[in-house]
């Protein structure tokens, strides 16, 4: 009874991998002395080629674990909030996402291809998620509502979103980005953006049978930080480079 499951967001940071957010998966059993993070947004810098196997979408990411208490001194330290939505899931339901969790977490599973648009650190605790339910005979269900009231937007629009005030860094993006990324995307799609994602667990619902329940029980904000005061970096703009 004492197990809960929580889905943790991050606020943007100032590096350019930071800057859309991060997402991440908690598991606390007090009984137990257990309060763990599992993380699938691991990379070393140290790689071979690191920036050009990130600019091809070559780059490997991996699922680490670590104490909660350090994962929130890291976040709280480089003033970045963290929100946490607690999964309104039963104890069968904890007990697959769990296993899966510790079955991807294998030396042998934990590598995967980062992908920044269809497999990243919000995407995959999503789907995680949503096989553990099935596992359990359950459906995880998200609404299309705000899509379906006329909004669209594109990979770009949410990119740009997050890129604001960082202007170097959206040109090198926009640069990286096919014309495909200018096509009007659905409410799944935008979820590759941690804070989308959020927004979109908050309606999110489990169905089973007949029965149905939403997915969060509740959230709260457990690191409440300022971000830290740092400069705008080169003083001019691509523009104003271009002209000169």
């Amino acid at each position: 009874d004492s197990i809960r499951i929580s889905l943790l967001t991050c606020a943007p940071g100032e590096e350019i991998y930071s800057l859309f957010g991060h997402t991440a998966i908690r598991y606390e059993e007090p009984a137990r002395g257990i309060d763990r993070v599992y993380n699938y947004g691991l990379f070393s810098f140290n790689t071979p080629n690191f920036i050009l196997r990130f600019a091809l979408g070559k780059t490997d990411y991996q699922l680490g674990v670590e104490d909660y208490r350090r994962f929130a001194a890291e976040y709280e330290y480089f003033g970045r909030s963290v929100w946490q939505q607690t999964l309104n899931l039963t104890a069968e339901e904890q007990r697959q996402l769990i296993t899966l969790l510790e079955k991807n977490y294998r030396p042998e599973n934990r590598i995967y291809r980062y992908n920044f648009f269809y497999d990243n650190c919000a995407t995959r605790p999503r789907d995680k998620v949503e096989e553990s339910l099935q596992k359990s005979g359950s459906q995880l269900l998200f609404s299309n509502a705000h899509t379906e009231n006329g909004e669209t937007k594109s990979y770009r629009d949410i990119v740009h979103q997050y890129t604001k005030g960082h202007k170097w860094d959206e040109l090198g993006i926009d640069m990286c980005l096919g014309s495909e990324a200018d096509k009007p995307i659905d409410a799944r799609k935008q979820m590759f953006a941690p804070f989308y994602l959020l927004e979109a667990a908050k309606k999110a619902t489990i169905v089973v049978g007949d029965s149905v329940r939403p997915l969060i029980l509740h959230e709260k904000k457990v690191v409440d930080a300022e971000p830290e005061n740092v400069g705008d970096g080169f003083p001019l703009s691509p523009l104003a480079c271009v002209f000169i």
